[in-house]
């Protein structure tokens, strides 16, 4: 293979890389969560939405101003400006991938399980 043709692979490879890594990276953390143990989340007050623009909770939103991934590790540190629809304040909190589809919550210090993997008591799910 002569050298036009190697870097022209090179480079099909490397922005192939550029895109799909960062993509893997920000979709783990997008979704709706309540709290370990909880009840499944139809009428859940524990539920909490995460998307690239806002932070959702039960009478709390929040717009996200700056999502900071860490190296090395499944997580990402999240500052944002929050409201209860009579104040608002910054917050920054820390979210870690745990094992099983779960996230660590911090400073809280709570643990999350998606929505789509909580069960309802038997017979309440169609």
């Amino acid at each position: 293979m002569d050298l036009g043709k190697r870097a022209k692979v090179c480079w099909v490879g490397a922005t192939l890389l550029s895109f799909s890594q960062p993509a893997i990276a920000e979709e783990w953390w997008k979704d709706s969560f309540a709290a370990v143990g909880s009840s499944p989340c139809d009428n859940n007050d524990s539920i909490v939405t995460f998307t690239d623009k806002t932070v959702d909770m039960w009478e709390v939103g929040c717009a996200l101003e700056k999502v900071q991934k860490i190296n090395r590790l499944d997580a990402v540190i999240l500052d944002m400006t929050c409201t209860d629809g009579e104040s608002s304040s910054k917050r920054r909190e820390l979210l870690l991938k745990l094992e099983d589809n779960k996230i660590l919550r911090y400073p809280q210090n709570e643990v999350l399980q998606r929505c789509s993997d909580l069960k309802g008591p038997p017979g309440t799910r169609p």
